[in-house]
């Protein structure tokens, strides 16, 4: 469980990107602001984002593992029916927000459940992406490398 493994103490107030890997154990529906209705399945939500504010990751990873009284974000409005599993996160200070989304759709299981959730100021589909089967990291890291010429190391959290 995150909330025992994971401690922000151990996330550096440093810009990166991060990606959520988050579980529904159950159907539901959820009303995300603007976009509409989302309906969530059993199973993996990834949702990819990106810190380069005030705080860093640790600042805006913090925000995520707690469930926002006023949503701010897409995400907000999701966490309450997700449980958050893992956390991957670099450190990189080039934005690869767009890199990580790209890679995580162009996966043969990886859905978009909602268009435009979590890209609202980016030409991306979406930034949350839906499996029926929990990710590998190692997949991901082996496939950022391979496109990513000086990732920085990708970390789970």
């Amino acid at each position: 469980m995150v909330g025992d493994l994971f401690s922000n103490r151990m996330m550096r107030a440093l810009p990166g990107t991060y990606a959520l890997i988050l579980l529904s154990s159950q159907d539901g529906e959820v009303d995300i602001g603007k976009l509409g209705a989302l309906q969530t399945e059993p199973g993996y939500y990834i949702y990819i984002g990106s810190a380069f504010g005030p705080g860093g990751l640790q600042a805006r990873v913090a925000h995520h593992r707690t469930k926002a009284r006023r949503p701010h974000w897409h995400i907000d409005y999701l966490r309450p029916l997700l449980h958050l599993t893992e956390i991957w996160y670099t450190y990189d200070p080039v934005h690869r927000e767009h890199q990580w989304a790209q890679t995580i759709s162009a996966t043969r299981e990886a859905i978009v459940p909602l268009a435009g959730f979590g890209s609202s100021d980016c030409p991306c589909k979406a930034h949350l992406f839906f499996r029926n089967s929990k990710p590998s990291i190692k997949t991901f890291r082996r496939k950022m490398c391979a496109i990513a010429e000086n990732h920085g190391k990708i970390l789970l959290g």
